[in-house]
């Protein structure tokens, strides 16, 4: 059975990194060879001198260029700008110094002048850029990171299209609309004269291995389509047949209203907004007609449509601010290009459009009710982590809605239940707190001979915020997780069970997930000391009462002991553990449900951000952050 062409490419970077890693071949020659087996007329590779038409150049070892515009007498032999389709910066091992000098390289190129004539239809005229390495120092992801802070340097026109390495993976742009997905790979922009079109560009990464080299001929193959129509090369089905389609986002950018890509702003996050409710269009009955909504932009604003009405009958308006404007459809509707204007000049419009048509225009109603969850926003651990870190990492997992709402449902469940216990966990705190204070500064306590007389006690309701403490933890760590878990496929029911069942349970599990086995091995030490407290409780056990105890010119209160611990220190000891177990063990079975190709990795605490500190992040297997595996640890939460 013939090969695809996905294989095909596939086979040929095997090849290629045989004969550079075995034989140590020149890597130009062998890639220049692996082109050269797919590319199609007008088109070869080769090693080339490019010159421009004011007589400057600059060499490059590969470049895929039009074949009868070379001159061979000189060596390495010499080309015309307008000839050169693609120009590639070789290295054999990709680090921070060897992209800052491709990114010149490919500058350099992207510099030269051309003379080219634009014909009838789209035609490129601007060469791609690629940095190619067999190797890489760095992963992928602090590879885009590095891309990312020398793009400041240079303006878009002047980027390389795609960093690859052939053993991890590639990152290059990918586009997306406002409200829609992304949509696929963006070729960078070579003019000056467009409509702002209202769409992010990605910076998207893939962690592939040597399938790295069909997502490099993916993208060349459609640039020279474009550089030169009518030429016959595999399509990016073929190309990519097989090769699995998941990466990463790892930034984004916008055009302004002065067609540079900057980095990408949410405008109402930077202004604490929620976005603005969508005016509703209706007849003179009042049927919902359309939808209209302004959208702020960078240093201007979209205007979106939801419905069947004419976007551009509606623009007109707005006056001649938008007689240029592009119409982008999309399938619930259509969207502007990006216009020079505000919130204000869109209500201006509006309010022309009512006066002049038969149409109302009104605010919809909310349909939504916002409540307020918690004091803590995302720069809080708990918050960054727990919440959004976790959601982020389930949401590269469940793309079936029902399997969504299940893990939702049990997570929620966990979720609810735990912050009860934490605000169980504080009351406690600011009881004792209270307490304390009110009888060492005498207030509720006083000395009658050499007998303590305490007017208040705490007895009753420190044991009944404990009693809740220990049901909401207990309900945490036996119902909430034991059913998370196995939504996640983990079969941890074990770790509840006595002593025999337990190792039973542990000696089983360790043949197949031995990091698991060890991690529950040591939550066993913890966790069946709160169960058996909390069932303790059930059969009469009851909080100690507080003691106090004379000092020097006052008296102290004594807390009650738990376990040999000081209640305060035994309720923060315990949520801790529970807080750690939470995220580590939901973590580790969203990591083992990651589509393929795709991991988790940890963030260093040192790298985190301060606005949102998440703890991990999707990385990739191959190439990608070293992937994080459970370990049991000491450390508190918020140092982990």
């Amino acid at each position: 059975m013939q090969d695809s062409v996905s294989q095909e490419i596939h086979k040929a970077a095997q090849a290629l990194l045989k004969a550079v890693y075995i034989s140590g071949a020149n890597i130009a020659v062998c890639l220049n060879s692996t082109l050269n087996q797919f590319l199609t007329w007008p088109f070869r590779a080769g090693s080339l001198r490019i010159i421009d038409s004011e007589g400057k150049s600059i060499t490059f070892e590969t470049v895929i260029y039009t074949s009868s515009a070379t001159q061979s007498e000189s060596q390495p032999p010499k080309v015309e700008a307008d000839a050169v389709a693609c120009g590639v910066h070789i290295v054999q091992s990709l680090g921070p110094e060897e992209l800052r000098v491709g990114y010149e390289c490919i500058a350099g190129l992207k510099r030269l002048k051309r003379t080219r004539i634009q014909v009838g239809f789209p035609v490129n005229i601007a060469p791609l850029g690629i940095v190619f390495a067999i190797d890489s120092s760095i992963p992928i992801e602090k590879t885009a990171e590095l891309m990312m802070l020398l793009n400041k340097s240079y303006p878009a026109s002047e980027w390389p299209d795609m960093v690859a390495v052939l053993t991890r993976g590639t990152v290059n742009y990918a586009v997306a609309f406002l409200g829609e997905p992304i949509k696929g790979d963006f070729l960078l922009p070579y003019i000056k004269d467009f409509p702002v079109p209202p769409m992010y560009v990605h910076v998207f990464a893939h962690g592939l291995g040597l399938f790295s080299m069909n997502k490099v001929c993916s993208l060349l193959f459609m640039h020279l389509q474009t550089f030169s129509p009518g030429t016959k090369l595999p399509n990016m089905e073929e190309t990519l047949e097989g090769v699995s389609p998941f990466g990463i986002t790892l930034g984004a950018y916008q055009f302004n209203l002065e067609r540079q890509l900057v980095p990408a702003r949410n405008l109402l996050w930077e202004q604490g907004k929620i976005g603005p409710l969508p005016f509703r269009i209706e007849d003179s009955k009042g049927n919902l007609l359309s939808h209209l909504q302004f959208i702020p932009w960078q240093d201007g604003g979209v205007v979106r449509l939801i419905g069947k009405l004419p976007l551009e009958g509606i623009l007109v308006f707005m006056g001649p601010v938008a007689r240029n404007a592009q119409i982008i459809r999309q399938p619930d509707g259509a969207i502007s290009s990006v216009l020079p204007i505000g919130e204000a000049e869109f209500r201006e419009m509006l309010a022309k459009f009512q006066r002049q048509s038969n149409m109302k225009v009104r605010v919809e109603e909310p349909k939504l009710t916002v409540s307020k969850f918690a004091d803590e926003g995302t720069s809080s651990p708990f918050m960054a982590r727990l919440f959004l870190g976790m959601l982020r990492l389930r949401d590269m997992v469940f793309d079936d809605n029902k399997k969504r709402e299940e893990f939702d449902k049990a997570y929620q469940f966990v979720l609810d239940t735990f912050v009860n216990a934490r605000e169980t966990s504080n009351e406690i705190i600011q009881t004792l707190t209270e307490h304390s204070r009110k009888v060492s500064q005498g207030e509720i306590a006083h000395l009658k001979g050499h007998v303590i007389h305490i007017s208040q006690s705490i007895d009753s309701k420190l044991g009944k915020q404990f009693a809740e403490f220990l049901n909401g933890t207990v309900r945490v760590l036996k119902d909430g997780m034991q059913n998370l878990a196995a939504v996640l496929q983990l079969n941890i029911g074990f770790l509840y069970r006595q002593q025999a069942a337990f190792e039973n349970g542990i000696a089983t599990l360790a043949q197949t997930r031995p990091e698991l086995a060890a991690y529950l091995q040591e939550t066993r030490k913890w966790s069946e000391s709160l169960i058996l407290i909390r069932n303790n409780l059930h059969k009469g056990w009851m909080l100690p009462k507080m003691t106090y105890k004379e000092t020097p010119g006052t008296i102290q209160a004594v807390e009650p002991e738990v376990s040999g611990q000081p209640v305060s220190a035994f309720v923060d000891y315990m949520l801790d553990r529970l807080c750690c177990f939470i995220e580590e063990v939901s973590a580790y079975g969203l990591r083992d449900q990651m589509p393929s190709g795709i991991s988790i990795t940890e963030i260093p605490v040192s790298d985190r951000k301060a606005d949102y500190p998440e703890r991990f992040q999707v990385t990739f297997i191959h190439g990608g952050m070293p992937i994080w595996n459970i370990a049991y640890h000491v450390s508190k939460f918020e140092e982990s």
